[in-house]
């Protein structure tokens, strides 16, 4: 079931910082997309006939997500990218550790438990390198759709999701909303997190890119 929620912990009246429903549901059509994309790579990559889905999509202020994260994601292992170019900004990618551990067991075919508590240089190789496969699919959708130029850095190992996030939003002028999207492999029972933390105007940028005439319907729910 397609799902879009919008969520702020400030009170009800700020109805003009909200972007305009049907370029939130072209972004949704955007990561769906890039999820497909992601699909060849994935299984030549795991060595298997997996399948990834866009679970849902949030829109979400930093002390929403903050919460969020410390609530449901703390021990989560996480990636951090940059973007730059017409539109700046940060990307997280993070796993639960179970989930983590599944994916090196596919990949690399053996359990990990094995190689000890921690993961090893190889073990980090392997998530690192799943962390390009799905966030160079979303940002050739994002391309394509947008036509806009930005580029990508190599991710990088973060130890605190929810501090470098804090201590990033002190560092950029961020937007209102963030973007939070949850991939599901349905197989493996596996969830990948996906956050786009944007600078300021950078949604404006993107919705202003995109052509809403020929989005399909997504209900969304405005979340307080």
């Amino acid at each position: 079931m397609q799902n879009i929620a919008i969520e702020q912990s400030e009170p009800v009246g700020q109805d003009h910082l909200y972007p305009p429903p049907r370029e939130i549901k072209r972004l949704y059509e955007i990561a769906q997309h890039g999820a497909l994309t992601s699909l060849n790579s994935l299984r030549q990559f795991l060595g298997s006939d997996v399948d990834i889905n866009l679970n849902c999509l949030s829109l979400l202020t930093l002390p929403v997500l903050i919460d969020r994260i410390d609530l449901f994601y703390r021990d989560h292992l996480g990636f951090h990218l940059r973007y730059s170019g017409e539109i700046t900004g940060e990307i997280y990618t993070f796993f639960a550790e179970r989930d983590a551990k599944m994916l090196i067991d596919k990949m690399l075919g053996h359990k990990r438990f094995k190689y000890g508590k921690r993961f090893n240089r190889i073990e980090l190789s392997v998530l690192t390198e799943l962390v390009n496969i799905v966030s160079n699919a979303f940002w050739r959708a994002m391309t394509d759709k947008t036509g806009m130029n930005w580029y990508l850095a190599p991710p990088t190992l973060i130890n605190d999701l929810s501090r470098t996030l804090f201590y990033s939003s002190k560092i950029y002028t961020v937007d209102y909303f963030l973007v939070h999207f949850e991939y599901v492999l349905p197989t493996m029972d596996v969830r990948i997190q996906f956050i786009v933390l944007p600078t300021q105007q950078t949604l404006t940028k993107i919705f202003s890119k995109l052509n809403p005439s020929d989005a399909p319907d997504v209900g969304y729910a405005k979340s307080f």
